[in-house]
């Protein structure tokens, strides 16, 4: 099929090719091309940007809530030693673990690796733990993290240099995969964040529109959080206190150089269950909750929010939704020879793919890991066929069945109290 499809592509005129490759042209090659240019012009714009006087030094309390995580939490908090950036606080709020977590983490309090130990004694949900958390923390940055996350000695200085800024809220650090060995399905991942997050979030930090300082490793201005009265009841809560900082005139950054490292799904079940949660958010924040920032009479609409916003519709929603209209489309006017053409587009998927990951590889320092390349092509196969799949399926099922209102990723008594109010 693909030598089929290669022929083909050598073949058409430009009316044709125009005829049958109009999604690709319409909603996949613009945003490349902005990627492309946005990363090739530097930060040369924000570099011309008159800067704020540095503000006195800033001190620093880490948070980590967590549920279940005895096993992780030792390690973590003798990690922190290590950064290169001096912490004021520890932080730790066990979520109504059933594990070891209690007893793990009162015997770091008693040998003084903890400053604070909470152990709430029934799950709550990470938002709720977040912001019982805030109340003992003094710092005025706050770094909240998962307990399962591992740091660079020095991304906890990396992530709060923008701080220096007075007008900067929040801050969200990089990430990279730690276990892409685990799978092929945990290397797809790897590549994703490398793309999404390491490659993507530089061109939305450039464009000033980061709408997502993620909860497995973010930095936030205490004075910003308690202004917005701390994190609402997830899932999406990361997505949620961002564009409510966002829309009470705080700024907020990425920080490329700031790298933690996450475990991801490493098998297809878990994965899926992943990326529904995570898909269904999209309705439940961009487009339920905060939809009224397209309203230009309201007195803090903001272009760049509403530009923000449109970019993670237009992206994450509309073009996977019309690649399978598209694809439907193809078998109605042109019948079998459609695969033909599909594998036309698959074949410049790939080949955007390797080109987008080698950018990405080369602007990730040590974490840009050239040993996925050959997995990319795959990547762009299921990225393309099955992740946009499940997207769809995904905001189909929270348009219709508010799904993310039953997700059992908060407890069901809470997120009840939550709907009634």
């Amino acid at each position: 099929m693909f030598s089929d499809s290669i022929h083909l592509a050598d073949q058409l005129d430009l009316p044709a090719f125009v005829t049958m490759f109009w999604h690709m042209l319409v909603f996949e090659v613009p945003r490349f091309l902005i990627a492309i240019f946005v990363i090739g012009a530097t930060e040369a714009f924000r570099r011309a940007e008159p800067q704020p006087d540095p503000v006195r030094p800033l001190s620093l309390s880490v948070l980590m809530p967590g549920h279940n995580e005895g096993a992780s939490l030792r390690q973590t908090v003798i990690g922190l030693r290590d950064q290169t950036r001096s912490i004021t606080q520890v932080v730790v709020v066990d979520d109504g673990s059933t594990d070891d977590m209690m007893s793990v983490g009162q015997q770091l309090k008693s040998e003084g690796l903890i400053d604070v130990f909470v152990a709430t004694g029934l799950r709550g949900g990470k938002s709720a733990a977040a912001n019982l958390g805030l109340t003992y923390c003094t710092g005025d940055i706050v770094i909240i993290a998962d307990i399962d996350t591992s740091f660079d000695r020095d991304a906890l200085e990396k992530v709060t240099e923008p701080f220096q800024d007075p007008r900067v809220g929040a801050v969200a650090g990089n990430l990279a995969v730690r276990n892409p060995n685990a799978s092929v399905i945990a290397k797809f991942q790897a590549i994703q964040y490398l793309l999404s997050i390491s490659l993507g979030r530089r061109v939305t930090d450039m464009l000033d529109i980061v709408f997502i300082v993620s909860g497995a490793f973010g930095a936030f201005r205490r004075e910003a959080l308690m202004s917005v009265g701390g994190w609402e009841v997830g899932p999406g809560e990361d997505a949620d206190i961002t564009v409510k900082l966002r829309r009470t005139g705080w700024k907020i950054r990425f920080q490329p150089n700031a790298w933690a490292l996450t475990d991801v799904p490493d098998t297809v079940l878990a994965l899926v269950r992943q990326r529904l949660r995570w898909n269904r958010t999209l309705v439940r924040v961009r487009v339920r909750k905060f939809a009224r920032m397209f309203d230009t009479s309201r007195h803090n609409f903001s272009a760049a929010d509403a530009l923000g916003t449109l970019d993670i519709i237009y992206f994450q929603a509309i073009l996977p939704a019309s690649f399978f209209v598209y694809i439907v489309w193809l078998f109605a006017h042109f019948g079998t020879f459609a695969w033909v053409i599909l594998g036309v587009v698959t074949i410049v998927y790939m080949t955007s793919a390797l080109i987008s990951f080698l950018i990405a590889a080369s602007v990730s320092d040590h974490y840009g890991r050239l040993g996925l390349l050959l997995y990319v092509p795959g990547y762009a196969l299921f990225n393309a066929y099955v992740l946009r799949a499940i997207a769809v399926y995904a905001y189909l099922d929270e348009l219709i069945f508010r799904r993310s209102y039953k997700d059992t990723y908060v407890p069901s008594r809470v997120l009840n109290q939550a709907e009634d109010f």
